[in-house]
């Protein structure tokens, strides 16, 4: 018995010992495609600097336009491709090889060798196509590896914002090569990562089972509005820090935060839950963002803003996942693919100040009154659905209203019951039952009107 006893303790620990060293190469996998992506944005970002002055000042937004645009517009398209294919190192080994060409020509424009503006464009194309195919390939490897934890997603796209001001503060030739060198090196280390692309066994499931495929494209749906957040969060995010003068410690510090917000968001839904974690996340950034614009110490709003809208970006990878199973390099694509235009349009100077007001209202009331209905105990999709739909319907038509008439007692408590009465027919509509409407409403209502006026107070 003892002898017996001992056997079977011993393997046991066998047991843990082997799974603890797959978990610790499964991290440590995740680890190499980090540092990868620090290395890989802030080549990219460097030699795009060391454009200004090599001659390229003439074309030079042109050419900023053409490598963000193949770098995030591409990469649904890429991560398409990713997905059909089962060995993912050879996305990689084309991504490390177009940005070596393109680090050579710029050796070459910085010698003099070459100089013309077709070599600039090429480099700017190399660059963008390069870093497609390196974003798509990080995500679609990390799920694959560790699986759709948000922890491992959000720790791979962390570092890319503290590598693009690293290459924007030290941008020079040995830099560009200092680099290069080290995505060499690491990329050795990276195709040697065993990876199984469950795009072949998600296709012979599929293939027997026709009803989990007709349900499988049903759920697609639900990527549109995860789509409009990321593109809302890009324009809050970038909105959040407009009115702050970034020199290089504040880029460093802003970068840091952004850095630590997007490792720490797996964490922080692992704890509270995705849809909580979101909804808590976006209402105090859009408080942060009315904060930052109209407050006086914008410091402290800008760095607790950027912090809490990072921590939404592993969760929407997840969602992103959850949707299209089998496609993980198409979602990560098509969720960085939104990032521009609401990049773009946080920067268009000609927005006036209402309209960033009219958005932080909206999304605060939405944040507001969604989590107020997790709070109640409702779990229920349509009603979480029908009150954003609501809160669009009523906010909107309420603040432009405000906007023409004034924002008088009289008309804020007549608008306000309006609204009231308007949410309580929608909810009805939902549920049939008139009790727990008008809890809702009132509740939801009261709440996002105090959680106005404190905000107002702050500012």
């Amino acid at each position: 018995m003892t002898g017996s006893f001992s056997t079977t303790t011993r393997n046991y620990r066998k047991e843990e010992n082997v799974k603890m060293v797959k978990v610790t190469y499964k991290w440590i996998s995740v680890g190499i495609a980090t540092i990868l992506h620090f290395f890989v944005d802030g080549l990219c970002l460097c030699c795009l600097y060391l454009m200004i002055p090599s001659g390229a000042h003439d074309d030079l937004l042109g050419l900023f336009l053409t490598y963000n645009l193949l770098a995030f517009s591409t990469q649904p398209l890429t991560g398409w491709w990713v997905d059909r294919l089962q060995k993912l190192h050879w996305i990689l080994l084309l991504s490390i090889g177009l940005l070596m060409i393109a680090v050579v020509l710029m050796i070459l424009c910085e010698s003099k060798l070459l100089s013309s503006p077709f070599t600039f464009w090429m480099v700017a194309i190399l660059l963008g196509m390069g870093n497609s195919l390196f974003h798509v390939w990080g995500g679609k490897m990390t799920i694959l590896v560790v699986g759709n934890d948000m922890r491992a997603l959000g720790i791979f796209v962390s570092t890319g914002a503290m590598g693009l001001v690293v290459g924007l503060t030290y941008a020079s030739l040995w830099v560009a090569v200092g680099l290069l060198l080290q995505i060499a090196l690491m990329g050795t280390f990276a195709i040697r990562i065993p990876v199984i692309n469950t795009k072949f066994v998600q296709e012979k499931v599929f293939r027997l089972n026709t009803s989990r495929l007709q349900l499988f494209r049903t759920e697609e749906i639900w990527l549109i509005p995860i789509l409009l957040f990321v593109f809302v969060r890009s324009f809050v995010g970038e909105s959040i820090s407009l009115n702050i003068e970034k020199n290089s410690a504040m880029l460093f510090m802003l970068a840091m935060t952004a850095m630590v917000g997007k490792a720490g968001g797996g964490w922080v839904a692992r704890c509270w839950g995705v849809g909580a974690s979101i909804v808590a996340c976006v209402g105090v950034a859009v408080a942060c963002m009315l904060w930052s614009i109209n407050g006086t110490n914008r410091l402290l709003p800008v760095l607790i803003g950027v912090l809490t809208i990072n921590f939404t970006m592993p969760m929407t990878l997840y969602l992103a996942n959850r949707v299209l199973p089998g496609r993980e390099g198409q979602a990560f694509g098509l969720l960085a693919m939104v990032l521009i235009p609401g990049y773009m349009l946080a920067h268009c100077g000609s927005l006036p100040f209402q309209v960033y007001f009219m958005l932080a209202a909206l999304l605060l009331t939405i944040s507001v009154e969604l989590g107020m209905l997790q709070l109640m105990g409702e779990k229920r999709r349509k009603v979480f659905v029908g009150s954003v739909v609501i809160n669009i319907l009523t906010n909107i038509p309420l603040n432009l209203v405000l906007i023409a008439v004034g924002s008088t007692i009289g008309s804020l408590l007549t608008g306000e019951l309006l609204v009231l009465m308007v949410e309580a027919i929608g909810y009805y509509i939902l549920i049939h039952e008139w009790k727990r409407v008008f809890i809702y409403s009132l509740l939801c209502n009261v709440t996002s009107f105090l959680v106005g006026v404190l905000v107002q107070f702050m500012i």
